[in-house]
């Protein structure tokens, strides 16, 4: 019966071929989606990683180390670094729209780095790291190169350095510069700042003050983007779906052409579970081709999506494993159909 099923799938291999690109579609879109999701927290920890603070210092009151409008006074730096000592450093961070030349505005965030040696801008593809007044170091991702001129609340800053990839929020491109910079840019040049980055896991601090871990200052970054999130995963199920369909549907209408044909196995004496073994295998093998054309489409894709995408080896391994239990949901839908197949239907007219 396995051969005979394998059979019939070249016979019919123009449909067959069809439901395979068909669904390798729908699982790449799958795979994108999850790569999208997945891209929001390696941002948000590749930022903190690069930051090589081991706690981020902010109140007691305070929502989280990059909560908009929770500020540290100069008073509270001076308290928090005595304590933390001279391997601090203090980080002020927003969100502006720069202009980018020739009226391009760019939604960005905004990161000014104190003194202290945390924080510093790495990974650089071009210029250099040094920070000072009217310099900015950019993501490749804005298009600009070292030298350019770009425009933040009416200051003009100078690109002294270009990164890889700096990124927050989504894919919100992150600029770097030096701390009062960034406060005449973001709080009208008040000396507050959002955190304090320090190397010590575990300071002990005044009791107005409390540190977060990189967990916790990640769970705070990526709290606005939750619904986009689950609205994301959301879709993602409902592509998995959509593949389920497509599968049962290729499955069940193959088993209604070849109902003259499984009635001639059974009058021939083949069990109804040996029919519905080759019947699960077809559904199988057109799961798994799709799953992995679909491998391969999400990779090809990937770089040429709006947003950046992180595709998990994780994913693309048991996307496969995942299409076989699909297949073999659709197929048992075939083997319904085949269990009401009478023996009898291979002797009637045509």
């Amino acid at each position: 019966m396995i051969f005979a099923a394998l059979r019939d799938l070249q016979w019919r291999r123009r449909r067959i071929v069809i439901a395979i690109v068909g669904t390798g579609l729908v699982f790449a879109m799958s795979l994108l989606m999850s790569g999208l999701a997945n891209s929001f927290s390696v941002e948000v920890n590749r930022t903190l990683d690069r930051q090589g603070a081991q706690a981020w210092v902010i109140l007691a009151t305070s929502p989280g180390a990059f909560s908009p409008g929770s500020f540290l006074l100069p008073s509270d730096v001076a308290a928090i670094i005595a304590t933390t000592g001279p391997q601090s450093t203090p980080v002020l961070y927003g969100s502006a729209v720069a202009d980018l030349g020739r009226s391009r505005p760019a939604d960005v965030s905004v990161m000014g780095i104190g003194e202290g040696g945390l924080a510093q801008p790495n990974h650089l593809v071009e210029g250099d790291s040094l920070l000072g007044e009217g310099k900015v170091i950019t993501p490749r991702s804005l298009g600009l190169h070292t030298g350019d001129q770009l425009s933040l609340s009416g200051r003009v800053f100078t690109v002294s350095g270009v990164v890889d990839t700096a990124s927050v929020l989504a894919g919100l491109p992150l600029l770097q510069m030096d701390l009062a910079d960034a406060q005449g840019v973001l709080v009208g040049g008040q000396p507050v700042v959002s955190t304090v980055l320090t190397t010590d896991a575990n300071p002990t601090l005044p009791a107005e003050y409390r540190t977060q871990d990189k967990p916790a200052v990640a769970r705070g970054l990526m709290r606005p983007l939750k619904n986009a999130v689950q609205s994301i995963q959301f879709v993602k199920a409902l592509l998995w779906l959509v593949a389920a369909l497509v599968l049962a549907a290729v499955v069940y209408l193959g088993v209604l052409d070849r109902t003259r044909d499984i009635a001639v196995f059974k009058a021939t004496g083949a069990s109804t579970a040996a029919v519905g073994a080759g019947v699960c295998v077809q559904a199988v093998v057109v799961a798994v081709l799709a799953a992995v054309l679909g491998v391969g489409l999400g990779v090809l894709l990937a770089p040429r999506f709006p947003m950046q995408v992180d595709i998990e080896s994780g994913s693309m391994m048991s996307l496969p494993l995942l299409a076989m239990a699909i297949g073999m949901l659709a197929g048992m839908l075939g083997v319904r159909r085949v269990a009401g197949i009478e023996p009898v239907t291979a002797f009637g007219g045509p």
